[in-house]
């Protein structure tokens, strides 16, 4: 990840992202996982190791002077637009904290199946996602973040 370059806003933007899903981490464990299962430890997995992706991106990035909103994977606050491979119909999500006040139309949560899937992700993977209605496979288009991240 050497080098990624990063508009200063989203540069500031992800520091304080950093300290606030490390601080929030056990409190969203407690909340959504108060008992030891297999979903806490692989919640946890994940969890971990996103605060180790989000580290190295900060660490290693580059400050650029574009202003521009683009990240090189998907983080929570990010705004992913998908592509269902089936039916080729293009989604748009923002993938959000569960502890989030308030969620609207295209948000989901990063405990959901598709938040969980497209956690860390980049433009062009594609993912498959266990739902309730079935599997669903996506391509992600695009990511980009807002002027605040989370």
């Amino acid at each position: 990840m050497s080098g990624i370059p990063l508009s200063q806003t989203i540069f500031e933007n992800l520091v304080a992202h950093l300290a606030e899903v490390e601080n929030e981490k056990n409190k969203i464990f407690d909340q959504y996982f108060p008992k030891p299962s297999r979903d806490r430890y692989d919640f946890e997995d994940l969890y971990d190791t996103y605060i180790k992706e989000i580290n190295d991106l900060v660490t290693n990035a580059r400050k650029s002077n574009k202003y521009d909103f683009e990240v090189p994977f998907v983080i929570i606050g990010s705004m992913v637009e998908v592509r269902d491979l089936a039916s080729q119909e293009v989604f748009n999500y923002r993938i959000v904290n569960p502890s989030k006040e308030s969620i609207g139309s295209g948000d989901v949560s990063c405990l959901s199946p598709v938040g969980k899937s497209l956690l860390l992700k980049k433009p062009g993977d594609k993912i498959e996602v266990n739902t309730p209605g079935g599997l669903i496979r996506y391509k992600i288009m695009s990511i980009c973040l807002g002027e605040k991240v989370g």
